[in-house]
């Protein structure tokens, strides 16, 4: 009997170490293949990041070029004002009729202290270097909206020049422009 049953155990051992060495070969076997599919989903993954990284870009490309082609057609539609409206001031003859004298009042151009801290500081960053619009908004942190009516007051009040040559438009800073930091910088300084 004690052959039989050191058999016995042996052939209990021996097919629990079988079953064991399956168990691992199947765990093992499931892990390829979970890992392979977590490598074909991230691929998958990666490939549409990228895709739509890419068509970020395109946007932000396409909307770049759509605001350079407004800031023209502002450009074209500002000139023919300023054009149409010179000749006419010279082909009439300055004839004023008599009238009754008038008082006149300058009011103080009342801006408040940020817009003026705003248009000193994009002037300070203009005088290191030309800038497009998107330089000035990312700088000051306004709106789009915001930085282009400042840049267009900015314009219209030749402190600073636009070069429409350029697409998007690069403004630079003009002699009164620089006049008017050295006159902001001078109480600064005192």
């Amino acid at each position: 009997m004690s052959f039989l049953d050191s058999d016995l155990v042996i052939s209990g051992v021996l097919a629990f170490l079988a079953g064991m060495a399956s168990v691992m070969v199947y765990f093992r076997v499931r892990n390829v293949g979970v890992e392979r599919r977590y490598r074909a989903d991230e691929t998958v993954i990666e490939a549409v990041v990228l895709e739509y990284t890419r068509r970020l870009c395109d946007y932000d490309n396409v909307i770049a070029e759509l605001s350079a082609k407004v800031d023209i057609m502002e450009v074209r539609s500002e000139t023919p004002r300023t054009v149409t409206s010179q000749p006419s001031h010279h082909a009439q003859p300055h004839v004023a009729p008599p009238s009754e004298p008038v008082t006149i009042t300058q009011h103080a151009n009342v801006e408040n202290q940020e817009a003026n801290g705003t248009t000193d500081y994009i002037l300070k960053l203009l005088a290191e270097r030309p800038l497009t619009s998107r330089e000035v908004q990312q700088s000051v942190g306004r709106t789009r909206e915001h930085t282009a009516r400042l840049m267009k007051r900015l314009h219209d009040s030749g402190l600073v020049s636009r070069d429409v040559n350029s697409k998007p438009f690069r403004y630079n800073i003009t002699d009164a422009g620089r006049e008017r930091l050295r006159e902001k910088l001078a109480p600064a300084a005192v």
